[in-house]
């Protein structure tokens, strides 16, 4: 089972293209609406969130509401295209990204320069002229791809460059994920979930609601607000009822570890990951690193503790699958970061375009989904068939 995702940030849609789900699973429209509407939410969220609403439309691969082993494909649509449409347009509508547009779009953006309720001060609106918009992506922003990915490519600002490594391509994953989820649930009774343990220096303590928590990630997340701060923090995700045997030792590439620390990783702001115990594994004997082995007729083989994190020699072993994801800091901080004006290479302020205060809340969503496809990848390829009774029936 793979997935690929396209589309930019400011674009018209963005798809996601998923091959290798056997027929029979139930999914809806709504699930991934559902989805992508917790993605949207939370502590540290931005006004933006609030009025981009995520249009989806399942295009291939379901037919009355079940799977049909054929690829799927999911759109996305951007609510905010019509504000973009010109600088986005994938025709040539202005004369070069260097800053000049064209004289019709110059006379046209004068009279419709309107900033949108979820832009920063230091943000102008999309349909301000574009050599004003163009001139502040010159100034690549730190911890961003913008610098990197103008070199790499041979641009001549980052607008390309953000529009791709934006995060909100993981919107695509996350409705990937969604089938995933069903799939893993419907096929082996999966199920997962993820929460925020850690908010910069607020961390979740032992029996804390949700509630109590997200109630004192706010408070502090409004300190750091009042003061242009923004904020990182730690996710934890878990699958249970994983069936034991997904992954392999063979072959690095096969490992289960591997293929989800690579998944992990690769959601925009993930600084760091671990599988179970991660890094305490380093202060701990070898005597109390390691989860006894235990048998029973009733459970079979399990383990009382479960510092492995459900997976041992690259295989998962039957127990929760547990990983944490280390989220940094967003770097599009009011007023910008210093960095270097590659028109005139003089010094200057990285433009900020963003108006959230934190990734960590919606990273819990993406990670989950990250999590969904690793998992149902190995689950169809350890019990590859071609329908889900078959699947059911013979694992």
């Amino acid at each position: 089972m793979r997935y690929v995702t396209a589309g930019e940030s400011h674009g018209k849609a963005l798809v996601a293209l998923l091959e290798g789900v056997p027929a029979g699973v139930e999914v809806s429209t709504r699930l991934i609406r559902e989805e992508l509407a917790l993605r949207r939410g939370g502590v540290g969220r931005g006004a933006r969130q609030k009025f981009e609403e995520d249009r989806v439309t399942i295009l291939s691969g379901v037919l009355q509401g079940k799977t049909i082993a054929s690829p799927l494909a999911i759109l996305i649509e951007n609510t905010e295209w019509p504000k973009w449409e010109q600088i986005m347009s994938p025709d040539a509508v202005l004369e070069g990204l260097e800053g000049e547009a064209s004289p019709s779009l110059q006379s046209q953006n004068a009279s419709s320069a309107t900033p949108s309720p979820g832009d920063t001060p230091q943000t102008p609106a999309p349909n301000v002229p574009a050599g004003e918009e163009f001139d502040r992506l010159q100034r690549p922003r730190p911890g961003h791809a913008d610098l990197e990915g103008v070199r790499k490519y041979g641009f001549e600002n980052a607008r390309p460059v953000l529009e791709r490594a934006s995060a909100r391509e993981t919107a695509a994953r996350v409705a990937a994920g969604v089938i995933a989820q069903a799939f893993l649930s419907q096929a082996f009774g999966v199920e997962i979930s993820a929460q925020v343990v850690q908010f910069g220096s607020v961390v979740r303590t032992a029996g804390e609601s949700d509630e109590e928590f997200d109630a004192r990630a706010q408070e502090f997340a409004d300190q750091c607000a009042a003061i242009g701060e923004t904020v990182g923090g730690v996710v934890e995700v878990r699958a249970q009822a994983v069936p034991p045997g997904l992954g392999s030792y063979v072959s690095a590439d096969t490992r289960l570890d591997a293929q989800l620390a690579a998944s992990l990783m690769s959601i925009q702001a993930v600084k760091g990951v671990e599988i179970g115990a991660g890094f305490q594994f380093a202060a701990l004997p070898g005597s109390g690193a390691h989860d006894a082995i235990s048998y029973s007729d009733a459970r079979g083989y399990f383990r009382a503790s479960n510092r492995a994190g459900g997976i041992e020699g690259g295989v998962s072993n039957g127990e929760d699958i547990v990983a944490r994801i280390a989220v940094k800091p967003i770097p599009s901080i009011p007023g910008g970061l210093p960095t270097v004006d590659m028109l005139t290479k003089e010094e200057a302020r990285g433009h900020s375009q963003r108006s959230d205060l934190s990734a960590v809340y919606p990273a819990r969503v993406v990670a989950k989904a990250m999590l969904a496809l690793t998992l149902a990848d190995a689950g169809a390829k350890r019990f590859g068939e071609d329908s889900l009774e078959l699947i059911k029936r013979h694992r």
